[in-house]
């Protein structure tokens, strides 16, 4: 359920590119540094927007460098990182952890690999208590709405986009918690939706669950995905951000729709 928040390079300059590139690459140098291989296999583009978000919400420091990795041997490439991408990492690596689990308890794949995060995983928890059983919680419920056979797909989006909309708040205290949260949820709103409209074939195909009904039109999953983006977009726009901001734009007026293009493309 994730790759969705990526940025959309067509509508974005060759510097645009390049500093994405290297939060991308910046947060997975923090996943490797805190977590070995398994974070760094754990990365996904959403998180990098949360990353570049919180950094600029926050003026956070910046460190940069040149490294090479395993996944490029040879050539050196730049990255960036701060410490909101310490904080990015670790709900990386909560979320990688119950997808997997959803994976276990979905499809039966994937319980070894659950295992190996399970450690880990534990000392988040106790670090971060909120997000933890957000996550748990929710997903839990999620679970049990999908046992049920939950048609209502709106409602299923909204237990994920809570979910989504805790990660974004580091703190309840915080004076932007109130946007956070919600840019957050209407953003996991909308990975829900997608994520359910581009497996909705295949998912009746194979008799797994799908909240949305074989007959449901572009037209109606549209108005459900727009309806999402624009509370996500909404709060964003309150948010006091400079730095990173047309690439931040970037991705929620565009980036998030790539794939529903594609799907577009191929009806």
């Amino acid at each position: 359920m994730f790759g969705f928040v990526v940025l959309s390079k067509e509508n974005a300059s060759e510097e645009e590119r390049s500093i994405y590139k290297s939060h991308y690459c910046g947060l997975c140098h923090v996943l490797g540094e805190r977590y070995g291989k398994k974070g760094m296999m754990a990365l996904s583009y959403d998180m990098v927007f949360l990353e570049m978000l919180l950094s600029d919400l926050y003026d956070e420091e910046k460190t940069t460098g040149t490294e090479t990795c395993h996944i490029h041997p040879f050539k050196g490439h730049a990255y960036t990182y701060t410490k909101a991408s310490e904080y990015a990492a670790d709900m990386q690596m909560l979320l990688y952890y119950y997808s997997l689990l959803d994976n276990v308890h979905d499809e039966g794949r994937d319980k070894k690999k659950a295992e190996n995060y399970k450690e880990n995983v534990k000392a988040l928890m106790l670090k971060y208590p909120r997000q933890a059983e957000a996550i748990k919680k929710g997903l839990e419920e999620i679970e049990r709405k999908e046992d049920e056979n939950e048609r209502d797909a709106s409602l299923m989006s909204l237990l994920f986009g809570r979910i989504l909309g805790e990660i974004f708040v580091i703190s309840d205290d915080d004076f932007f918690s109130s946007e956070l949260r919600t840019l957050g949820c209407g953003l996991g709103r909308f990975i829900y939706l997608i994520d359910a409209w581009t497996d909705k074939k295949k998912d009746h195909k194979k008799g797994l669950y799908n909240p949305l009904d074989a007959k449901i039109d572009e037209k109606q999953i549209k108005a459900m995905l727009l309806d999402a983006a624009s509370a996500a977009s909404d709060a964003f726009e309150r948010l006091p951000l400079d730095e990173y901001i047309s690439i931040l734009r970037n991705i929620l007026y565009s980036g998030i729709w790539i794939r529903f293009k594609a799907e577009e493309k191929n009806e």
